[in-house]
């Protein structure tokens, strides 16, 4: 998982930052505010990969055995949950947009949790099309990872 971490700090993929002070107005230095779950940044850094030994990417084939949603959190503290949501959003037939596929709640067991979403294919293969991950840390959403499903792309994901 070190690769893959490597990859989130080099900003090999655009990756979406929350702060929970979102105060960026250039004016005199104000009094430090107490301590507070709403007053302390929390960044999370997602990129989707097939395993944590190949590169992120944003697009796979239909073949693609399990897709893994990495992400790395600054901030965050023992206790915290976070939720992954599998979503296809386009795939034309077969399935509504905006389908949540599956779901799962981690707890973190450290400050600065890091950690993955897994989501196996399906029997039948991954319908090609939009989908994405959204991942919310305790019940607010905080990044948004989306992806492509093509029919046309031969092996597991693009190089």
């Amino acid at each position: 998982m070190k690769r893959i971490f490597s990859w989130l700090a080099a900003g090999i993929m655009g990756l979406a930052r929350v702060h929970a002070d979102t105060n960026t107005a250039a004016s005199a230095p104000a009094a430090p505010a107490p301590a507070s779950a709403e007053s302390t940044m929390s960044v999370v850094e997602a990129v989707i990969a097939l395993d944590e030994n190949t590169k992120p990417t944003d697009t796979f084939s239909t073949a693609a055995p399990q897709l893994n949603a990495f992400f790395q959190t600054t901030g965050t503290h023992k206790g915290d949950k976070l939720r992954g949501i599998w979503i296809a959003s386009d795939v034309g037939n077969a399935a509504p947009k905006d389908t949540n596929i599956a779901e799962a709640t981690l707890d973190a067991d450290t400050d600065n949790f890091h950690g993955a979403f897994t989501l196996t294919k399906p029997n039948k293969g991954w319908p090609p099309g939009q989908y994405r991950v959204e991942i919310y840390l305790n019940g607010t959403l905080v990044t948004t990872e989306k992806f492509t499903v093509d029919a046309s792309k031969s092996g597991d994901a693009s190089p």
